[in-house]
């Protein structure tokens, strides 16, 4: 890539993350459709992963604006030329059904991260990865949702085995 394709291909990456965070803040996933790839890759902390395609991940936000009502603050955003990473501070309440759990009334906050693959102009992997954990707690251990487990993310660079240093 030349120069202006790397700034060109950047600024494509903030659009789409900001089209996201627009969207979800908003609650108008419809924005989403252009941005994100019908065949997306979702992994969360909490629920049964991965969900596969934009309409289940839309539904999962639905899903959650409707039983959380939540506020999405946009904390920090950091873009590549063909990865995006969105913080969110998530104020939330569960006042509403969520996936079959009766609401309890419990309010929080969670520090998120919206992990973005962009391939030709769309994500095509949106991982949610959680710096605060109250919303998991939550929801795994006081709810009961299941969470993910032994999931090995391909490393863009893999780390040193630990008998490298016996």
């Amino acid at each position: 890539m030349n120069s202006q394709e790397v700034v060109d291909a950047i600024a494509q990456s903030e659009r789409i993350g900001r089209q996201i965070y627009k969207g979800f803040n908003e609650r108008n996933l419809g924005l989403w459709d252009e941005v994100i790839a019908p065949d997306v890759e979702v992994r969360s902390t909490v629920g049964t992963m991965p969900l596969i395609g934009r309409e289940a991940l839309k539904n999962w936000a639905a899903q959650f604006q409707s039983g959380f009502r939540p506020r999405l603050d946009l904390v920090d955003e950091i873009y590549g030329v063909n990865r995006a990473t969105i913080a969110v501070n998530l104020n939330w309440k569960h006042d509403k059904e969520f996936f079959g759990l009766e609401p309890t009334g419990r309010i929080g906050t969670s520090i998120e991260y919206f992990i973005l693959w962009i391939t030709d102009g769309q994500v095509t992997r949106f991982w949610v990865a959680d710096h605060t954990m109250d919303l998991t707690m939550y929801l795994i251990r006081e709810r009961g949702m299941h969470y993910p487990q032994n999931f090995t993310p391909e490393p863009i660079i893999r780390g040193l085995e630990a008998n490298k240093f016996d």
